[in-house]
Order: structure tokens, then sequence, then C-alpha cells
């Protein structure tokens, strides 16, 4: 069985069983298919989505007409935003990626519950506040580090959310095609794959039956002058 990288505080599995149990008796649990859109950006929110299983891609439109990759959000994790309780527009389109198990919860509920249950309340004010800084660093790396560290930032977001033990380094367990590379960084897929093979010449990372290892993190870190921000805010 292959080893988690990385252990990170997700939303779910902070609460405690019972809490687990009172929150799932509260939403509705329901099966997804590949390419199943649960919001759409510019929507008024209604729910937030808890994911058992499965992944839920976040991303914008730019204004080229472009889809840019902000979250790849999986197992444990929610799927909404903060505008749910202020009115405010949704900011991202969430679709599903591949087959997903999840339970949807609609707003008076969540509301309901946040009075009744601290713990509750509390596990979704830190998700909240994590997904934020998640993204405001994303879009940091991006504007600051141009796109070779916008490539770089990336593959350390991957490997903290889908990083697992491997002989050679870290390998990024879920498959990514150089187009969805692309996608999170707002670049060309030729960019990337000149990018990548230029990592690959100097050792820094390979590819193995389609999936990236990291064989050098360090060199990836060092780049970015990396500090010593947690790791639940360094996630893709």
């Amino acid at each position: 069985m292959e080893k988690k990288a990385v252990e990170m505080k997700r939303f779910f599995s902070e609460l405690s069983h019972n809490n687990q149990q009172i929150l799932l008796k509260s939403g509705t649990k329901m099966k997804a298919h590949e390419g199943t859109v649960l919001f759409v950006e510019g929507d008024q929110p209604e729910f937030v989505y808890l994911v058992l299983s499965g992944q839920v891609s976040l991303s914008k439109v730019t204004i080229d007409g472009k889809e840019f990759s902000v979250h790849l959000k999986q197992k444990d994790e929610l799927v909404g935003e903060v505008g749910l309780f202020n009115e405010m527009a949704i900011s991202v389109t969430a679709k599903v990626v591949g087959e997903a198990e999840l339970v949807r919860f609609e707003r008076t509920q969540i509301e309901h519950l946040f009075c009744q249950n601290g713990e509750i309340a509390m596990a979704f004010m830190k998700w909240f506040t994590r997904h934020t800084q998640s993204t405001q660093a994303k879009f940091r790396d991006l504007l600051l580090c141009g796109k070779t560290g916008a490539i770089y930032s990336t593959l350390i977001r991957f490997s903290n959310s889908y990083g697992v033990e491997h002989k050679k380094g870290i390998k990024i367990n879920v498959s990514l095609t150089n187009q969805d590379l692309a996608n999170f960084i707002g670049t060309s897929r030729e960019s990337v794959n000149r990018m990548l093979n230029d990592l690959k010449k100097d050792d820094v990372i390979q590819i193995e039956d389609g999936f990236i290892i990291i064989k050098n993190m360090q060199f990836l870190k060092d780049y970015l002058h990396c500090g010593d921000c947690p790791v639940e805010i360094c996630t893709i």
C-alpha cells in the first residue's frame, strides 16, 4: 500500500466520529459522473459539497475564453464558497473528475448545524480560511514567480495534495497531462512541455507510466524561496 508523502488536515477528518455522523445525516448523498457540473461561475450559491470519493475540479474562464484551473478537491474536502453565506456570486465552476460520491448540503442546513454544533462550525471556519489562503498563495506565486516558478509551485502543491512515497522521491499519484498542468498556470501546453523537459534533464523529475516523480524537491523549493507556511496552505 502506498504511503502518503505528506499528512495534512482535511475538513472531514478533523471532526470527531460523532460529529462526522451528524454532518452526514444532515446532507444528501449523491453519485456524480464524469463531467457533472455542480455549480457555474456567476451562479448564486445554494449548496456546499463534501467529497466522499473521486475528485472535483474548480476552474475559472479567462477573458479570452480559456479555462484556468484553480483547485482539484479530493476525499474529505469541501467544495463550495464563503459566498454561500453572504449572497455573493460564485467565482469558480466546479466539475466532477471521473466518478465521484458526494454529500450535498443546503445553506439552511449548514446554518442550522452551525447554531447547534460548535465543532462543526469551527471546522467550517478553518476550512474557509485555508481555502482562501491557499488560493491567495497560488495567485501570488503566479504573479511573482513567472511561468517557471508557477510550474514549480504547482508541482509542489500537487505533491502535498496527492504525493505518495516512492523509492526515487515523491510520486504525484494523479495522472496529469501537459495540458492539465498548463491549465493550472495559465500557459500553453508547449511551454509546459519545455519546462518539464528541462527539469528532466536536470534530474529534478522523472515521468514513469504517465505519473510525475519529483526526485529533487529542494531544487523546486529553493527556486521559490519557500518559507515555512503550513502544508494545508500549499495544496492544489
